[in-house]
């Protein structure tokens, strides 16, 4: 579902939906989702053996780069490091 088809599920403009939302949450509704997306993306590098590639797409995330640049600027660290260095 599109962002603007949340908001008129609300019965809010996107302006509104997205200005209510983050006074709620915290977050825009992107960065939330992303933040959420990130947060699948953690329990599936530390619970599986699926590779980085796979777990972007079943996360929802474009591919692999877009998966890379968002896990990067959220975390600190590239997904396949951050596995590494919680795994030990």
């Amino acid at each position: 579902m599109r962002y603007s088809e949340v908001a008129a599920e609300c019965r809010l403009s996107p302006g509104h939906f997205s200005r209510a939302f983050a006074r709620s949450t915290g977050l825009p509704p992107h960065r939330w989702l992303m933040s959420l997306r990130v947060d699948l993306a953690k329990e599936l590098l530390l619970q599986t053996g699926m590779q980085i590639a796979e777990i972007a797409l079943n996360c929802g995330f474009a591919d692999q780069a877009h998966f890379t640049r968002v896990f990067s600027s959220s975390v600190g660290s590239t997904p396949g490091r951050w596995r590494r260095e919680c795994r030990g």
